[in-house]
């Protein structure tokens, strides 16, 4: 046997203790985990179901949501038409852009979507419509006179 203070008996000592605090540090951790509340709860988590086929969430336009509203931009050339001119869309709205030359005709064009209505007859109104489904700016333009009519801003 070992003389209380020798090496060897500390050593045992430590050895020992070290071998009954592992088990009890693992359980001292583990309830720690399990819990951070001093009472029990004994009740099971009930699962929560809420029926929204009948609710209508709305955004500040007043389209129901999912379904952005629907955008009309009029543009007549040398009358309300600039390059200045900049209309706002929202990102997944549908537009409607409705043209008109009334002193030529024209062809217009939308920038970045590639769209034209063709060959539009002096005085009478062409329209494009698209959904916006790009952001950035796109500028719409008479091929007639180069001129850029609006700016739409889709975001």
């Amino acid at each position: 046997m070992t003389e209380p203070n020798s090496v060897a008996h500390r050593a045992g000592w430590k050895h020992g203790a070290m071998k009954r605090a592992i088990p009890l540090v693992a359980c001292v951790a583990l309830l720690a985990a399990c819990g951070g509340s001093s009472t029990a709860d004994t009740t099971a988590p009930q699962a929560s179901t809420t029926d929204t086929s009948n609710t209508e969430v709305t955004d500040t336009s007043g389209a129901p949501a999912g379904k952005l509203a629907a955008v009309t931009v009029d543009v007549t050339v040398g009358v309300d038409s600039s390059e200045t001119r900049r209309e706002e869309v929202a990102l997944g709205a549908p537009v409607t852009l409705n043209v008109t030359n009334p002193g030529a005709d024209d062809e217009f064009h939308l920038h970045g979507y590639d769209l034209s209505p063709g060959t539009t007859p002096k005085g009478e109104t062409a329209s494009i419509s698209f959904t916006a489904d790009k952001a950035g700016e796109f500028e719409l333009e008479s091929h007639v006179t180069g001129e850029v009519l609006v700016v739409l801003v889709v975001s």
